[in-house]
């Protein structure tokens, strides 16, 4: 029996990695400007003048978009921010370069980062997302302890609890995402230079 629906592309194929990644940038935009109650996929697909059967063909549902919306976020940071910190030449200029790397991209990329806090916020919604970000917490958060490990064993840093000031540094960060979703003018390069000037006399050697 022949289907008259849309006949999907062989998996991995560039037309459909280019129509998944387009949807995913409309819930994006949706999600920053309207919010997450108003995020359906109806107004998604308007968003970009398709039909909501367009959506439902390339992703299972509501859920898994948001999904995708939040790995999207968290890999393109990543991809962003990395180039930023390696290559310092002092375990102190990472320190400094991990926290305004971070800082300017949610400066740079304001509606990914409050469309990535929308759906945080609403996550008993979206069963999955918290899996999904403590995940990529914990990666950051072992990637911060690296750099914070590096500069006690070189004797750069003075002696401190790695793991903890490496928690509390990421939750200083993250807090900047939460506060962007409030008060669109939050001025983030300021709020930047402020925590890595402060960590910088937390970790000196004394």
């Amino acid at each position: 029996m022949q289907s008259n629906g849309p006949r999907r592309q062989p998996s991995g194929s560039l037309t459909e990695a280019a129509r998944r990644a387009q949807i995913v940038s409309a819930a994006v935009t949706v999600l920053a400007e309207r919010g997450f109650a108003s995020a359906s996929l109806s107004a998604i697909a308007d968003e970009i003048g398709i039909s909501k059967g367009v959506i439902s063909y390339h992703f299972a549902g509501k859920t898994e978009l948001l999904h995708e919306v939040v790995r999207h976020v968290l890999q393109d940071a990543s991809a962003w921010m990395t180039p930023r910190i390696t290559g310092a030449a002092s375990y102190g200029e990472a320190l400094r370069c991990y926290v305004v790397a971070n800082l300017a991209y949610l400066d740079e990329h304001r509606a990914e980062i409050v469309a990535l806090t929308e759906v945080l916020a609403n996550a008993r919604a979206t069963p999955g997302v918290e899996g999904i970000f403590r995940d990529a917490q914990r990666e950051a958060v072992a990637a911060l302890q690296a750099i914070l490990d590096g500069g006690v064993a070189s004797g750069e840093f003075d002696r401190m609890p790695t793991r903890t000031a490496a928690i509390a540094l990421r939750a200083a960060i993250d807090a900047a995402s939460t506060a962007l979703r409030a008060d669109p003018e939050l001025d983030l390069g300021t709020f930047g230079a402020e925590l890595a000037d402060l960590y910088a006399r937390l970790a000196a050697r004394r």
